[in-house]
């Protein structure tokens, strides 16, 4: 933005018809590429090469001028064009590494030095079953909820159907997610945020001025605050989240909060009465997710999932030492986390294998004895 604005005032400061044709000066919204300033810079120089030679010091200063402010006007040309390579690779993202364009910045759990230094690395998905790794993928973004959609399109590409069954922490838990799961027959059992903190019997939960806990009257759409007054709907917002997905939340607001004498525990804004937005749509999917995780199967997957995916990383990374990718680039980082996969799960299976053959083997000398 700054190099735009550099060149709009350089463009003024040339005198040239040329150049006020086309840099179209009045409109501050112009967004200038390199192709129009190349253009520009052409026909700068040939018009300068037209005017006849200096008669006087004033012509041959202002000559210099004008072309001390074309070379000018390249240099910022060609800054434009850098500019431009590194955001048509950038993408989406918010940086990447000059060594590997694919990779992406990132805090990893490994920090040597304990001061937060930024990374170049994907974010590792993977899938697993009876500690045997069903798929994998690789993604730029360093947060786990924006991979669970891409990764379940994973899974369908490898196999041609979606798993049954899908166990996840909160990190995966948004509505996107949810209704993702819900459409293509997945039955989720993947925490969200909080889930936690209301499985335990404390403040958060017995609170009466939590959002979570305020009385809601689905038949008349209203909600009812400590003291007994309602709390009205007073207006819609839709918002678009990173993924480009659109979520609507619903806002209500209390009647009166002025002499209220909970006011100073039911809420701490400055405004004359209380607002709350909610999302009714998440809410179900929580409700659903909640039933499913504290189901007898919900407790299960959850006491199962430590000892899967968490167990696999815990062999990958420190029992055999598989903590950095050998190659540089997506592509050659997905072979080589492949291959890797191979001979890891071939390993497991000889080892659950050989694991049956002395389990078989002892049994027989048992009854023999």
């Amino acid at each position: 933005a700054r190099l735009l604005e550099k060149i709009r005032i350089l463009l003024q400061q040339i005198d040239d018809v040329v150049a006020q044709e086309n840099a179209c000066i009045e409109n501050t919204t112009t967004e200038f590429t390199p192709s129009m300033l190349t253009d520009m810079i052409s026909e700068l120089k040939a018009s300068l090469e037209n005017v006849p030679p200096p008669s006087d010091k004033e012509e041959k200063k202002a000559k210099r001028q004008k072309t001390k402010q074309i070379k000018v006007l390249e240099s910022h040309c060609e800054k434009l064009a850098e500019y431009n390579r590194h955001m048509r690779i950038l993408g989406k993202r918010n940086s990447y590494s000059k060594t590997d364009p694919d990779a992406t910045f990132m805090h990893m759990k490994e920090d040597p030095m304990g001061n937060g230094q930024l990374k170049p690395g994907y974010n590792l998905q993977i899938g697993t079953e009876n500690q045997f790794m069903l798929d994998f993928g690789l993604y730029h973004n360093p947060t786990d909820t924006l991979t669970l959609i891409p990764f379940e399109n994973s899974f369908h590409e490898r196999y041609n159907r979606f798993p049954l069954e899908g166990v996840a922490d909160s990190g995966y838990g948004s509505e996107e997610n949810y209704r993702f799961m819900d459409e293509n027959g997945i039955e989720a059992y993947v925490k969200y945020n909080f889930f936690h903190k209301e499985q335990r019997a404390d403040k958060y939960v017995t609170n009466p001025f939590k959002q979570e806990n305020l009385y809601y009257n689905e038949e008349k759409d209203y909600y009812v605050c400590p003291m007994g007054q309602h709390m009205e709907r007073t207006g819609v917002r839709h918002y678009r989240t990173e993924s480009g997905y659109i979520a609507e939340s619903v806002a209500y607001r209390a009647a009166r909060c002025e002499g209220c004498p909970l006011r100073c525990m039911c809420f701490s804004s400055k405004s004359k009465r209380r607002t709350i937005e909610v999302n009714h749509r998440l809410k179900e999917y929580k409700q659903k997710a909640r039933e499913r995780l504290t189901s007898e199967k919900g407790f299960k997957h959850r006491g199962q999932r430590c000892i899967e995916p968490e167990a696999v990383f815990g062999q990958i990374k420190y029992d055999m030492g598989y903590k950095r990718f050998r190659h540089f680039g997506k592509d050659k980082v997905t072979m080589d986390f492949a291959f890797f996969a191979i001979a890891f799960n071939i390993k497991k299976m000889c080892a659950k294998i050989k694991n049956q053959k002395m389990t078989d083997k002892n049994y027989k000398n048992i009854r023999v004895a």
